[in-house]
């Protein structure tokens, strides 16, 4: 259109947009707003050329605009098997479930219980139902957050005086758990119901209420009814109709077609979080396929692909690949995301320093806020970061990644401050049930010398959780316990109480047994049973197991040394006690019971008395065989 023509054509507008306004003011309103309209029209029409021009730039500059961009996000795969988002729906577990819901509501239970499980069985989806549940019933349900358990009780009553829940995940990690069960104990925990998760049962257990009568008292309670639960989530239940249900909710939650799914090796009953996986894996496959192959031992690894397509888009999206000061290559991209699951970050100043520990990168302002785009941390969380999930995928990312790189690996496992230790060696903990090169990992996490653990700048609390997440027995290990054990003796205060000496006391030798040094282990066991027979002597019911357990350590070393003589009589004592326990206690105390008598016989047998260790041999096997009560 020539500039003429334009010209015509704004004038014909005009005076068109004029009549138009005319008359809709003739009928709109009375005559005298018919000028007003026309003048308006006019006006209108004699910009209408730059309005359309305008408006068609815009249109235009809108569609390259959007050419550049996603219309959506990269979307984190594996965060859909989080149990926290309940995108599968909760099923079996009925009989744990309903035992623990009657546990909440009896006002004469105890205000403690313990669910243990590997990582993956569904611990977290179990709580997270009985929470549910509880809640629906006016309860107040809360998870605690890591770092907060100190403050948690006083904070719930300062909002509620209500019935409430509290959840504690990853029990045996938190430095602050005593302090929580101490208030449970008290006065303000009463309508208060404590949840504690946990891989398993161990040391951390066992040394909750060394400082606290009380708070032995809740875990004494608690110990008959701890739940362990198994990989099964339901006997009627095959592993196949729970693929067959993840399936279907990963489908609707993705707005994916439906697959059947074909699931091989592993072992006989899968754990769930594996059969999620191998679920929500088929449904992101092939979309031409409707029979999917998974393999249930590869499920996770296979994942953790998908899982590396996000952080790809994610780091291209941020302008991290490639070339300049910040780039990196994929392979750089997995690393960083290692290290961050690895040790994490507590500000953004760590999260700053991090990828320089990668090899080959800096630290990095950039690349710490992608992280934090890429996982955020959840809600109330104090990391600056947050992390990969499921754990059991973090946990195969993290050792895969520190394997294959050797520098890598010191990158991230030196250095270390109190917070980066305990998380470090908390991980690698976890994963060396399912991975047994986890364990060469803690070993430079912790090494053999202990220069890195006398030289921790950590509280007594943080390094005995660093010793509860180290597997027993590991001789590959056993020096660094050892050293903490040491490390920690040396910071208890001149004022601290018997029963926590004797206990670390006790520990060492242990530690020093399994580095095969007895002799070393026999005066620490020797001072631990001297403070236990003065703690029996006063509190019989709470110490007389304690003395039990030492002066069967104590027998076990003499017995190593070559001295039957001086282990008969403190194994003997040993067995008293125990055949009292167990007289009052047999589902609890006669395993212990057995294993003193086995060693009563291999003493007797030293000596040359053959018939008395034929007899305690005997009394064994029968403690052994005699069903719980």
């Amino acid at each position: 259109m020539s500039g003429r023509s334009q010209w015509w054509w704004a004038i014909g507008c005009a005076v068109g947009l004029a009549a138009t306004g005319a008359v809709l003011a003739y009928f709109l309103a009375d005559r005298h707003w018919a000028l007003a309209g026309a003048v308006i029209g006019a006006v209108s029409g004699g910009f209408a050329p730059t309005v359309y021009d305008g408006l068609r730039g815009r249109s235009a500059r809108r569609d390259a605009w959007l050419a550049t961009v996603e219309t959506a996000p990269p979307q984190s795969w594996a965060r859909l098997l989080d149990p926290r988002r309940e995108v599968v729906g909760f099923v079996g577990r009925d009989r744990e479930l309903a035992a623990l819901a009657a546990w909440c509501k009896d006002d004469h239970a105890g205000r403690l219980r313990l669910v243990t499980g590997p990582g993956g069985v569904g611990k977290t989806r179990l709580a997270v139902e009985l929470a549910d549940r509880m809640r629906a019933e006016g309860w107040r349900t809360e998870r605690v957050k890591d770092g907060q358990e100190a403050g948690a009780i006083s904070a719930l009553r300062m909002v509620t005086r209500d019935r409430a829940l509290l959840v504690v995940d990853y029990a045996e990690t938190r430095p602050g758990l005593g302090q929580l069960l101490a208030d449970l104990a008290g006065e303000q925990g009463k309508s208060v119901r404590v949840l504690l998760l946990a891989r398993a049962a161990g040391e951390w257990w066992d040394q909750l209420g060394v400082r606290d009568p009380a708070v032995f008292d809740l875990v004494q309670a608690a110990r008959p009814a701890c739940v362990e639960l198994p990989a099964v989530v339901a006997a009627d239940l095959s592993d196949a109709e729970v693929v067959a249900r993840a399936v279907r909710s990963f489908a609707c939650e993705l707005g994916l077609p439906e697959k059947t799914v074909e699931i091989s090796g592993g072992s006989a009953r899968r754990r769930v979080l594996d059969l999620h996986a191998a679920a929500l894996v088929a449904v992101l496959g092939e979309a031409s396929a409707r029979t999917v192959q998974v393999d249930i031992s590869d499920v996770l690894s296979e994942l953790l692909r998908h899982e590396q397509h996000f952080w790809e888009d994610s780091a291209d999206r941020f302008r991290l690949l490639g070339d300049g000061p910040a780039g990196m290559t994929p392979g750089m991209l997995r690393q960083v995301i290692a290290a961050a699951c690895l040790i994490g970050a507590a500000s953004d100043e760590e999260a700053c320093a991090l990828p320089g520990r990668v090899p080959g990168l800096s630290p990095s302002a950039k690349i710490a806020l992608w992280l934090r785009v890429l996982y955020p941390p959840d809600s109330g969380n104090t990391d600056w970061i947050g992390s990969l999930q499921p754990d059991r995928l973090a946990e195969l990312h993290v050792l895969r990644e520190l394997t294959a790189s050797p520098q890598l690996a010191a990158g991230c496992l030196t250095g270390l401050d109190a917070r980066q230790a305990l998380r470090a060696v908390t991980l690698l903990a976890r994963a060396s049930s399912d991975y047994p090169q986890a364990e060469d990992m803690l070993r430079q996490a912790l090494p053999a010398t202990a220069d890195l653990i006398t030289g921790l700048s950590a509280p007594a609390d943080t390094l005995s959780v660093i010793i509860s997440a180290i597997p027993y027995p590991s001789v590959i290990l056993a020096p660094a316990a050892a050293a903490l054990c040491q490390r920690i003796l040396q910071l208890l205060p001149a004022e601290t109480e018997p029963a926590v000496r004797s206990y670390w006391l006790t520990n060492l030798g242990v530690w020093f047994s399994e580095l095969g040094r007895p002799a070393d282990a026999l005066p620490v066991t020797e001072e631990a049973v001297a403070l236990y027979r003065e703690l029996a002597a006063a509190t019989p019911d709470r110490y007389r197991p304690d003395l039990a357990d030492s002066l069967s350590n104590l027998g076990i070393w003499f017995s190593a040394l070559g001295r039957p003589a001086d282990a008969l009589p403190v194994t003997e004592e040993a067995v008293a006690i125990r055949r009292e326990l167990a007289a009052a206690t047999p589902d609890r105390y006669r395993p212990d019971l057995a294993r003193s008598l086995t060693n009563l016989g291999v003493m007797f047998s030293a000596l040359g008395r053959q018939t008395e260790a034929a007899s305690a041999h005997d009394e064994a096997a029968k403690a052994r065989a005699q069903p719980d009560q």
